[in-house]
Parts: C-alpha cells; structure tokens; sequence
C-alpha cells in the first residue's frame, strides 16, 4: 500500500476532512493536551477541571506548503531578471527608465505614470509624456537619476541618447550583477531554512519517509533555482562583455 502524503494525512482525522492548517493545529493541541494536562484537585481530592498549557489553533505553526515554497522561489528569480533589465549595457532598452522617479509637487511618481518609453534606434530611446506640463520635470528625473543620461527635450518629444558603456563601466555592471545574484542566493537560502524548519515542526505528527522525501524536495527545488541562478549571471555577463 503506498504511504499517504503529507497533505492527506494532515487532512484527515476521525473520517472528517480538515484544511491542513486546521488538521495540524488540532493534532498538535491534541498532543500538547496529552502532555501538558493537569488536573486540578478540589478539597478532599475530586477532580474539577482540566487546566492545559497548549497553545491556540491560531499560534500553531501552518503545515509544509510545497506549492507556497516553490513560488516564493520563483518571485526571487522574477525580481532578478527584472532587475538585470535596468542595467544600462549599451543599447536602448525601456527598462532602463523604470527606477526614474519623478517629482510633482511634493509626490513621487513612476516616469511610467506620467509617459510612454519607446526605441527609437538602437541607440536612443524616446520619452513621450502624457501632460506636456510635466515635460520638464521628467527631463530633469532622467538627468539626475544617476544613470549617465542626458536626455534632450526634441519638440513634443524627450530624446534620450543611451552611450556605449566603456570598459570601466562594464566592469562595474559585470559586479553589479554578481552582487544582485548573491542576495537572490541568499534569499533562496532563508526559503529553503524556512520549509526545513517547517518539516522539522510537522516531524512530530507525519510519517519520517513523507517528512524525509519533502527535505530531499526541497533541496532539489533549492539546487534548481541557484542553478538558474548561475545561467542568468553568465548569460547576463556576456551581453554587458559584448
């Protein structure tokens, strides 16, 4: 007979289906109850009232979610090829522009609030703003965000030329990169501390093969993304090279 997974035997108690969160929660109430009960006596010995040191199903600690671990691992992947999309490696891109903030009077906005970012060549990008009022103050965001553009008000129009990266400059986007990988990495390390210790909590009441095929799951899962990791940095570090 094939052993039940985690998830069914957490759903499961007396012939009544539970959500896996409430199934763990009242099993380890129930184990707490059977360990930390205490009678308490009344003059002459009768026994009046159960008195238990357990916590509340609130405060127990939710079961192993493998789909919840595996997306959070995906986001950290999503944010970084997201955030290699704002390095400026010679070309026009779009995304470049998405860190410019823009200030009006007093607030902050998106520059992706406030226009529209096109290529014009393979060299320059082209601003359009939505309200030519705030024209200006778009020109002088893009000056001062600290991305070495200087952007041209052509008309109707914002001209943002996008210069070759010079050797220095892509040495420097080459260590960004590293940088960026190894907090991701990082971050892929506290999620995988995060299901083991979860696994180790949910030991106490689940079968230690299903407890032991989930770590070995995790680990992989954990493997696979630093692995991906790994071709987005070479894959990365050549565009800026080339």
């Amino acid at each position: 007979m094939a052993t039940p997974t985690l998830s069914r035997l957490l759903t499961r108690h007396v012939g009544v289906l539970y959500t896996p969160t409430e199934s763990l929660a009242l099993r380890w109430q129930q184990q707490q109850q059977r360990g930390y009960a205490k009678k308490i006596k009344k003059k002459g010995g009768a026994s009046t009232a159960t008195e238990s040191n357990i916590n509340t199903a609130e405060d127990i600690a939710r079961a192993f979610d493998e789909k919840k671990l595996q997306d959070r691992m995906d986001g950290t992947i999503t944010s970084l090829k997201e955030s290699f999309k704002t390095l400026r490696v010679g070309r026009a891109n779009p995304a470049i522009l998405d860190s410019v903030r823009v200030r009006i009077d007093g607030s902050n906005y998106s520059l992706r609030d406030l226009a529209q970012v096109t290529i014009r060549d393979p060299q320059t990008l082209l601003v359009s703003v939505h309200d030519s009022e705030f024209r200006s103050a778009v020109d002088k965001s893009i000056r001062e965000s600290g991305l070495n553009l200087n952007p041209v008000i052509d008309n109707e129009m914002i001209r943002v030329p996008v210069p070759k990266p010079t050797k220095e400059s892509r040495d420097k986007m080459a260590k960004s990169v590293s940088q960026m990988s190894e907090q991701v990495k990082s971050k892929i390390r506290n999620i995988r501390q995060d299901g083991m210790k979860q696994l180790k909590q949910d030991s106490k009441i689940a079968p230690a093969d299903e407890i032991k095929r989930l770590e070995k799951m995790v680990q992989t899962l954990t493997d696979k993304h630093n692995k991906n990791i790994d071709e987005l940095i070479k894959t990365k570090v050549k565009e800026i090279q080339s």
